[in-house]
């Protein structure tokens, strides 16, 4: 059997969560930046307050709008055709997003990112096995227009794979602009199939901005689903207490969730977290800390507990360079990010709280996440795989199980994970080779898999995608 869901919360515990969060949005309500936004809940019945912006759920509303909600959805990949399924229970890996800096493979120093590092980066992810989807790895530096420094990483992304593109941004204006680039790139009917993902946060504590709302209002006219993904700092915009901060990020969560669905019932959504935690000796915000990975536990947790599919952050770290904190961080937050069942685990590449990328910790990244997935598939049990009658024949101190059918047929099945980098030989094979680390093992497969072919995209298209940056605030 597979590994049995990992759990942090009894059901009674997430009954006082959901309670607690009700009560929230009802008595305290949240603010809404947005004009259109506030105009619209008026309209629909809720308590407002002009002069305050603060608008107040009832119980029964948020209730009956995220019943609404759809449990899972089928994601595309720009040919049009369907690449998995969001909600089914299988964890899926994304790459990426929105990190600063680069940590140069030729140099090995820290850097502003550039295009070319997000181009190499998506011809990289489209290789990898177990990378299902690719975030916008960087806010690339080098571009003419600041303000549309997404832009050209989404274009960078869309031109060097095919795989489905995850992006995130807090401007409306932004936000339309990526997925009309989607739509330009995209095979299929965009407005029925999904072949991107937008996320969008509020502002922790219970705030929403006028443009991140703006965003939510254009997006639900499109097929792009919508991943609501609040990030309470605990001790700063949230309690210091692990329950204080899993109830700010919920009720910030419902609060989103439900006005998607008053706007356009059944929009596809995900019930998404970043968690942060803070150092209070220092002041820094920690995203690899284990109180986060308990919180990604709860979080799938209570995504269940609503019926709709779950968006988490890992492999995450706060470490600034390629080493043993970064492995046991990055390992923890995925393994138990998978282990909960989590539906769409994004941040493959970066490191230090999210701020710096490299190619390698891509490559590390990957065989974390393909590691954490075989474990959480556990044991296959029939009796086949018993194999009662195969040890029955071999007998104590028989012939070798070498060269059996059965272990023939069981060779190259999913039984055993073939690492794609890993030091597994005697130490002389390995002195032999130059006693290349893990990270230049990742080093040289990452530089192989970006020479490899890209998927074709129309010169078309490619016009058509730079048009969109070109237009772009005017």
């Amino acid at each position: 059997m597979k590994l049995s869901p990992l759990q942090v919360l009894s059901d009674c515990e997430l009954k006082s969560l959901h309670e607690a969060s009700l009560h929230i949005l009802e008595h305290v309500g949240v603010k809404i930046g947005s004009a259109r936004m506030f105009e619209f809940l008026r309209a629909r019945g809720l308590s407002v307050e002009a002069e305050t912006q603060i608008v107040r759920f009832p119980r029964a509303v948020i209730e009956e709008e995220i019943a609404k909600a759809p449990a899972q959805f089928e994601v595309c990949g720009r040919h049009g055709r369907p690449a998995f399924l969001l909600g089914d229970g299988v964890p899926k890996i994304a790459a990426g997003h929105n990190a600063v800096f680069w940590l140069d493979s030729e140099t090995g120093v820290t850097r502003r990112s550039r295009i070319e590092d997000v181009a190499i980066f998506a011809r990289i992810c489209q290789h990898l096995q177990h990378l299902d989807m690719i975030g916008i790895p960087v806010m690339p530096q080098d571009v003419p227009n600041q303000s549309a420094s997404l832009l050209y990483g989404v274009r960078a992304v869309i031109e060097n794979s095919d795989k489905p593109v995850f992006f995130s941004t807090d401007k409306a204006d932004v936000n339309r602009a990526c997925i009309e680039l989607l739509r330009a790139a995209f095979e299929g009917d965009f407005d029925t199939h999904v072949y991107g993902l937008s996320q969008l946060s509020p502002t922790s504590p219970l705030t929403w901005e006028g443009s991140v709302l703006d965003a939510i209002m254009d997006t639900v006219t499109t097929g792009v689903p919508l991943a609501i993904l609040p990030e309470p700092n605990a001790g700063v915009s949230a309690p210091f207490t692990l329950a204080g901060l899993l109830t700010v990020n919920n009720a910030e969560c419902l609060s989103g969730l439900a006005m998607v669905q008053m706007l356009r019932p059944g929009h596809k959504v995900m019930y998404a977290n970043s968690w942060t935690t803070t150092d209070m000796r220092t002041g820094a915000a920690l995203v690899g800390s284990v109180e986060t990975s308990i919180c990604r536990i709860a979080g799938a947790q209570l995504a269940r507990f609503y019926g709709v599919p779950s968006h988490t952050t890992a492999p995450n770290s706060d470490n600034h360079a390629h080493d043993e904190q970064n492995a046991w961080e990055k390992t923890l937050s995925t393994f138990v990010s998978v282990g909960a069942g989590n539906d769409l685990i994004v941040n493959c590449g970066m490191f230090a709280t999210g701020m710096t990328c490299s190619h390698e910790q891509l490559v590390m990244d990957e065989e974390i996440s393909a590691l954490s997935r075989r474990l959480a598939r556990g044991v296959t049990v029939s009796d086949e795989t018993i194999a009662r009658d195969l040890i029955e024949a071999i007998g104590p101190q028989g012939p070798t199980y070498l060269t059996t059918d059965h272990t023939m047929n069981h060779l190259r099945s999913d039984e055993y994970h073939t690492p794609s980098v890993a030091v597994r030989g005697p130490f002389a094979s390995w002195q032999a080779e130059g006693s290349p680390d893990i990270v230049a093992q990742s080093r040289a497969k990452a530089y192989e898999l970006a020479a490899l072919p890209v998927p074709h995209l129309e010169a078309d298209r490619k016009t058509r995608l730079a048009a969109i940056i070109a237009d772009f605030g005017d």
